[in-house]
């Protein structure tokens, strides 16, 4: 058991603490049979909408003076109360099964809470001089102040439940009524919003619910006013899946100008941060990076703004560990406004990082033709195989779907993917077409030759697909068919049929770098089935791109974009915001061996011709010191590709000219044999030094991607 878990634990059974937010997860792994006891008078369960695993929670007890409840009949009541003085202890008859793919969240308060369960529609919560617990047990949360806030008093947002720092609910912001803002995004499952006695609010709440592709993103007015903050002080269910704690913004005006106001504590262990990125006009995004400590700047320019919490995902059996605390105010106005905020005492200014761009992985379309801008389709290199819904379910959409199948590969004008082995690059097509069974017609040697139109119909009785029968036959095809090459395997959807069975099969897929890809052919005026958008991966679930073929091929280009899982590399996406590629500003790996400054260049050439890291922005020093600090390297010190010969000019590995730096003070110093830049990872900034090149130091390589014309990766 680590210290830190010793002192948790040692307070949380000294009775010093009377009430905790725990997820399924805490119960699961922390509370169960433990030796925990709340002396809080309540305790309260509120699962997820559409819970179904109440009968697994029949044998799990909270118990207070020799009485015990299910979980199960606690679902039902909600909140109980003790039945006497005596402390409450949660305890489950051998063996505990408990399945936490389905959220709950357990509260221990002190006084019955007035709980309040955000859902997919909107709803109002009205604070009278009162408060509200809001519990979104496996999401976020949105807050909308959408009636303005009368009186005089304050209105405060905590994390947390309960009554108090005692029982473990901290302040995260208060305002006066008259200053609330029009909007709180909150990535944490449970907050508490309380009124002064002279106050009256109504507030719009909802889920919020992640989606890759922003489909739910926050729509507001051009001078609207948005807090996005989170917790790790209370629960941090939301270090489970970090790559849900993001949230995109549209002020709906052609510019906008933000004034941002932040405030943060992370724990060191995780490398937490948040990334505030921008949209310009062209398409082009920016973006900031905020840590530790108070920052107040203005006047960020862009039509849409990003707001990412950015963090280490935590294990299930360790998500009550991680401290992060933050909260990001913005104040929108149109562009052109004055909307300059002083830095106040107490603050720092920061710069805006200059970012060198992502280097890699470009699969953009042009904006006139909506063909290819600086790649080439036939250089795409990756096994695909193609899922083709011939039931009921497909409709109309089925004679898309045929005609668009026979683009992807080329026509009598030319080729669009290459299949001929013999190319240096080349691409290995598949096809199943589905109904109540699997017909392989293709088994990875489709060519642009051949035709599908006249070997595939609707099947007449078939409803719609089993999701999943199709996937096996795939991944069987997949399997069956795997060379030397490793090349990305893809499977692609063209369907309107709902999984309607457990997707578990898919996560080893996935998991393994596998990419699904999901073209839902809705009707017009059908509502879309929440089933497909969790089957694919994260930014390759489509509903619009039936219209033009060459969308499906970008989609390719981009899941060509990858690291090698066998090297050890660790994508890294830049400030590319797009979900499906990951790995746009390059492949890392962290080399925990202290040596020279040459001999890691040596190592990084040798081993898959990569280059000691360059550092051109924040955000990339943040994710390397990630690396760095998840290795078995004891160094606080490490190498970066910066350094001069004889002459006083710096160069970096990678032959950039931006001027972004970040020497300590002193540094870069005078002396003679310092002539390569190490960073010191004991300093918050993570400031740069001069060293000399003969030490011995660790290092991270930096590798370019596999990609659409790179198969030397």
């Amino acid at each position: 058991m680590r210290l830190f878990d010793s002192i948790f634990l040692l307070f949380l059974f000294a009775g010093g603490a009377r009430a905790f937010v725990f997820s399924c997860e805490e119960v699961k792994y922390k509370l169960i049979n433990s030796n925990l006891q709340e002396s809080t008078q309540y305790v309260c369960l509120v699962p997820e909408e559409g819970y179904t695993g109440a009968q697994a929670l029949r044998k799990i007890y909270a118990q207070a003076d020799k009485v015990s409840t299910s979980f199960e009949d606690l679902l039902s009541a909600t909140c109980i109360e003790r039945p006497g003085v005596g402390s409450w202890r949660i305890v489950a008859d051998n063996p505990v099964n408990l399945d936490c793919t389905q959220e709950f969240s357990l509260i221990f308060t002190s006084y019955y809470p007035n709980i309040t369960r955000p859902s997919d529609q909107w709803d109002t919560a009205r604070l009278a001089g009162s408060s509200a617990v809001m519990v979104a047990a496996r999401t976020g949360i949105i807050l909308q102040n959408h009636v303005r806030c009368t009186g005089s008093g304050n209105v405060t947002v905590y994390t947390g439940a309960g009554s108090g720092v005692g029982e473990f609910r901290f302040v995260m912001k208060t305002w006066r009524c008259g200053e609330f803002p029009e909007w709180i995004v909150s990535f944490e499952n449970v907050i508490t919003v309380e009124a002064d006695v002279d106050v009256i609010i109504d507030l719009g709440i909802l889920r919020y619910d992640w989606d890759e592709q922003y489909t739910n993103y926050l729509d507001i007015s051009p001078d609207d006013r948005v807090v996005v903050m989170a917790s790790g002080r209370s629960d941090n269910l939301q270090n489970l899946h970090p790559e849900r704690n993001t949230i995109l913004i549209d002020p709906h005006a052609s510019l906008s100008s933000a004034d941002v106001q932040f405030t943060g504590v992370f724990d060191g262990r995780y490398g937490g941060y948040v990334d505030l990125s921008g949209e310009e006009q062209d398409g082009r995004w920016w973006s900031d990076w905020f840590n530790n400590g108070s920052v107040t700047k203005g006047n960020d320019i862009a039509r849409k703004y990003k707001v990412t919490y950015v963090s280490q995902t935590i294990a299930p059996q360790d998500i009550w560990d991680n401290q992060d605390n933050f909260i990001l105010e913005m104040t929108f106005s149109e562009y052109g406004e004055s909307t300059t905020v002083a830095p106040t005492v107490g603050t720092q200014t920061v710069k805006t990082p200059t970012g060198e761009g992502d280097r890699y992985c470009g699969c953009a379309l042009d904006k006139k033709f909506g063909m290819p801008d600086g790649w080439d389709s036939t250089e795409i290199w990756i096994d695909v195989v193609i899922i083709l819904d011939t039931s009921a379910a497909m409709a109309q959409g089925f004679v898309d779907a045929t005609t668009l199948i026979e683009s992807f590969i080329g026509t009598d004008d030319g080729n669009v993917l290459t299949t001929d082995s013999k190319a240096p690059f080349y691409t290995r097509v598949g096809l199943i077409a589905m109904s109540d069974k699997a017909d392989v017609l293709y088994n990875l040697n489709m060519t642009k030759f051949d035709k599908i139109k006249d070997k595939v119909q609707i099947k007449t009785g078939v409803p719609q697909i089993n999701v999943m029968d199709a996937f096996y036959a795939a991944q069987q095809m997949l399997t069956d068919g795997r060379k030397d090459r490793l090349a990305r395997q893809v499977i692609y959807y063209m369907t309107n049929s709902d999984p309607n069975s457990d997707l578990g099969g898919v996560e080893q897929f996935t998991s393994s770098d596998g990419i699904i890809i999901v073209n839902n052919f809705l009707e017009k005026g059908e509502v879309e089935r929440p089933g497909l958008r969790k089957l694919a991966s994260p930014g390759y679930y489509y509903d619009d791109i039936q219209d033009n073929y060459m969308e499906t091929i970008q989609l390719f280009c981009k899941a060509n974009c990858f690291c090698r899982n066998q090297t050890g590399q660790t994508p890294y996406a830049g400030s590319n915001p797009d979900l499906a590629v990951k790995a746009s500003g390059g492949c890392l790996r962290a080399t925990p061996a202290g040596v020279p400054f040459s001999k890691a260049r040596d190592n990084c050439a040798s081993n898959g011709g990569g280059l000691i890291a360059s550092i051109h922005d924040d955000k990339k020093a943040a994710f390397v010191n990630q690396l760095m600090a998840s290795s078995p390297s004891v160094s606080d010190y490490y190498w970066i590709g910066y350094s001069k010969s004889s002459t006083p000019d710096w160069t970096w590995e990678d032959k950039s000219t931006n001027p972004y730096d970040n020497w300590d003070a002193d540094e870069p110093n005078t002396n003679s044999v310092s002539k390569c830049a190490y960073v010191d990872s004991t300093t918050p900034s993570l400031y740069w030094g001069a060293g000399n090149c003969n030490v011995g130091f660790p290092f991270v390589c930096e590798f370019a991607p596999c990609s659409a014309g790179n198969n030397n990766c």
